[in-house]
């Protein structure tokens, strides 16, 4: 649980709302009903529109912060199960939904629609619901014939939302009905008007928001446009529940998860990877929720529209089965998950077993390297319930002779294929519960060394799975050192590596993945700084992301940012400080460039599109760049700030900031923590520190809120003058100006003094409000007075000047 005073709520609004750790009260399911899973699910998805109609003028519907104008008709689909889940309306509409208090939701409406709030006109609009719409629309209803018209547009919108997003929205209908879901489900798609066609979903169990938007920290809102192939979906506004804003406190999304997933035992049929593999996944699973009738899984979801991959490349559900027998399931072409009908209700805490059998065209190759074969995403090949879900793995991957398997965990056994000749078996187990799994497979040779602790303990098998030499040339050498110095860097400054092995498969494509106790590199074998922060980058996953998980999306930073700083260290220890101090420098200027929109180079600044708190919604289609400078560049430079908070100025020890990293990693380990979870850390170990006790700051509550949760860039400025004085000594005298920020930002900053060759001392000054004045007696007259040299205070410019 997060502990935020009230004025800090206030200031930050919704980005700082409570994220409660205990269970939100479940639903109960509907016992009563009387139709099976799957006939409930096609009597939704045929949505026959012989529910009677409604004539309206003047209705006002009211969904959470949406309301609706309504003169027209509503066209209503059939009862299933006794509760109307459909209805089509034709006529003139209105929409409006003021943005919740959110810095960022405003600037984002505005950014994306050009307004302060949402408000269009309509014609036409697709309703889909499980909650009491009905009986607030439908007072007026009369048996009348179906209307071609009405019926066509919803079975298009259903099919648009699936192609669109990934969304079966039938199938969420169904899972809320069987499971008893309350509040109800609420979708609906509008057209017609100004705004063209867009969309307001209202999810109360987080279900398609985390699914298909991969928004996970509670959101239950959204509203979005489809922008085309290129991009996908621009979401105009997410955003809490009113009673959520009203309460200040929201759970996070996975407390709504049906199921916790504990193990999987999956056997993955990999000889002809270049048209399919097939897998096939025995899950062992706890219910966590009472009355659970249906589940939802995800596998596939984050292949795009483009290019029709999630149509052409998922991986499609064969069969499904409980306890030997067969269970009714559905996947639709397009959708980016599936949902399994359970033969009986499931109580809290009981236990569920699946086997499940998917076959598909997942696999990718790079082509000029066609003989090595990747699932075309990482960790979406077979099938999830939930958000970052901690599991074990026993994997069995069958392949031909000619080629071999890397994976997560260990390596148990390699052997021939009892069934076919031209075949092998290689088995790995996972028994350290992690978030997901990978897979590599290839004409690989296996390049290997051992890793030796500095601390004693059992060394561990290092292994470079790379191409052989006919293919390309790599220095396999070079990356196994690099692999090894960076891992056993890190091991002294965060914590222990947990896992009994260290793997990494050639990766040729022009990014890595560092997946638990697997990197993904490509030819990264040259002796330069990049090469060395990228390796250490990818390295540092194994304790950022894997040890401990972000807690949801807008905690990415705390996995990319300080894997990002992670690589600058190792950077600074295996080069120079000169190349670490080039890529700090890149870091800080990308965050000055402008965006990039799908109409080409936009306007302002990538720092002010939003606070890094808001992940990966940061990137949209007029804002391309800002996830990677954000989350990365500027995820990376806050933790350098902290570095420089936590760091004795007169004597440049920092032992607190790594004592402070490792403390993190050992109170998460093999978990996830938020934002806050990281904030209460650092606080505890801050209070200690001599700028702490020098300017009488209790908490770093300040700092998270200036550079985490806002977007300002600040200018600094020292103007100073020199006066001797009797006996030799100095008196520095100034003023420390800041602009460009809210008037309230205080910072403490690095100041830098030279007397001499080899003679210098170093102190701090701080910044608060716009101006503030400095006074400082010194030994003797400096030669040389700098404000922060080495750049450890983020800012657009910094300045000395003598007057």
């Amino acid at each position: 649980m997060m502990n935020i005073t009230p004025k800090l709520i206030s200031n930050c609004a919704a980005l700082l709302l409570l994220l409660l750790a205990s269970a939100a009260s479940t639903a109960r399911a509907q016992e009563s009903l009387s139709a099976g899973g799957k006939e409930v699910y096609d009597a939704v998805k045929a949505a026959s529109l012989t529910g009677g109609v409604a004539d309206v003028k003047g209705l006002v519907l009211k969904r959470d912060r949406a309301e609706m104008t309504f003169d027209g008709t509503f066209y209503f689909a059939a009862p299933v199960a006794g509760r109307v889940t459909g209805a089509v309306f034709i006529g003139s509409g209105t929409f409006r939904a003021d943005v919740p208090p959110s810095e960022f939701e405003k600037e984002n409406v505005r950014r994306m629609i050009g307004a302060d709030s949402v408000e269009s006109d309509f014609k036409t609009a697709v309703l889909r619901f499980t909650d009491d719409t009905f009986e607030l629309i439908g007072q007026g209803r009369r048996d009348s014939p179906a209307d071609a018209r009405a019926q066509k547009l919803i079975n298009e919108y259903d099919s648009r939302a699936l192609k669109e997003t990934g969304a079966n929205i039938p199938a969420r209908l169904a899972l809320s009905l069987l499971n008893g879901e309350r509040p109800g489900f609420f979708y609906a798609a509008f057209d017609g008007g100004r705004r063209d066609r867009f969309n307001l979903l209202l999810d109360y169990q987080n279900r398609v928001p985390v699914a298909n938007f991969a928004l996970n920290a509670g959101e239950k809102g959204l509203i979005y446009s489809y922008k085309g192939v290129l991009y996908g979906n621009d979401i105009w506004m997410a955003f809490y529940s009113l009673e959520d804003y009203q309460r200040r406190i929201v759970s996070y999304s996975d407390l709504n998860d049906l199921i916790d997933v504990t193990h999987y035992d999956m056997s993955v049929d990999t000889r002809d990877p270049g048209s399919r593999i097939k897998v096939g996944a025995r899950l062992k699973a706890l219910a966590r929720q009472p009355g659970v009738r249906a589940v939802s899984f995800v596998v596939g979801e984050s292949l795009p529209e483009l290019d029709s991959m999630r149509q052409k490349k998922q991986m499609r559900l064969k069969s499904v089965r409980s306890g030997g027998a067969e269970v009714p399931a559905v996947q639709e072409e397009w959708e980016g998950g599936l949902t399994v009908f359970l033969p009986a209700a499931l109580q809290a805490g009981q236990s569920l077993e699946l086997e499940f059998v998917l076959e598909g065209d997942f696999m990718r190759s790079n082509p000029y390297l066609n003989d090595c074969f990747y699932p075309a995403s990482n960790t979406d090949w077979y099938p999830r319930h939930g958000y970052l879900d901690r599991s074990t793995y026993e994997l069995s991957f069958r392949h031909r002779k000619n080629r071999r398997v890397a994976s997560i965990g260990t390596r148990i056994s390699e052997e021939p294929d009892p069934e076919e000749k031209d075949a092998s078996v290689t088995k790995y187990s996972m028994r350290h519960p992690v978030w997901g799994a990978a897979f590599a497979v290839g004409p690989f040779e296996r390049h290997t060394q051992t890793v030796k602790w500095e601390k004693g303990g059992d060394p561990t098998p290092l292994e470079f799975n790379s191409i052989p030499g006919n293919y390309g040339a790599v220095k396999e050498d070079f990356i196994l050192a690099e692999l090894d110095n960076s891992i056993r860097y890190f091991s002294l400054l965060f914590g222990k590596y947990p896992y009994p092995n260290f793997n990494a498969g050639f990766h040729p494509f022009g990014f890595g993945q560092g997946l638990p106790s697997l990197v993904m590199i490509p030819n990264a074998d040259r002796a330069n700084k990049h090469t060395y922060s990228f390796i250490a980058h990818e390295t540092a996953h194994q304790w950022w992301g894997n040890i401990v998980a972000w807690r949801s999306y807008r905690d990415q930073w705390l996995s990319e940012g300080f894997a990002e700083y992670s690589g600058a260290l190792y950077t600074g220890i295996r080069e120079s400080t000169d190349a670490r101090n080039d890529l700090i420098n890149d870091m800080r200027r990308s965050l000055r460039e402008p965006p990039v929109t799908t109409m080409g180079i936009g306007s302002g600044r990538l720092v002010d599109v939003g606070p890094i708190i808001l992940g990966h919604r940061l990137s949209t289609s007029k804002t391309y760049g800002a996830y990677q400078a954000l989350i990365y560049s500027k995820g990376a430079l806050v933790l350098r700030m902290l570095h420089f908070l936590m760091t004795d100025p007169s004597n440049g020890n920092d032992e607190a900031f790594f004592k402070m990293m490792g403390d993190f990693v050992e109170r998460h380990r093999d978990g996830f923590a938020s934002t806050d979870d990281f904030r209460a850390v650092a606080n505890e170990h801050f209070a200690r520190t001599p700028i702490a006790q020098k300017y009488r700051l209790k908490d770093l509550n300040w700092f998270f809120k200036q550079w985490v949760y806002e977007t300002g860039l600040p200018v600094y400025k020292l103007e100073y003058r020199l006066q001797p004085q009797e006996g030799g000594g100095a008196l520095l005298t100034g003023t420390v100006t800041q602009e460009k920020v809210p008037e309230g930002w205080f910072m403490p900053i690095p100041l830098f003094l030279t007397f001499g060759e080899k003679q210098w001392a170093s102190g701090t000054v701080h910044a608060y409000g716009p101006s503030t004045p400095v006074e400082i007696k010194l030994p003797r007259m400096p030669k040389k007075v700098e404000l922060d040299p080495h750049h450890w205070v983020l800012s657009e410019g910094t300045s000395t000047k003598s007057r």
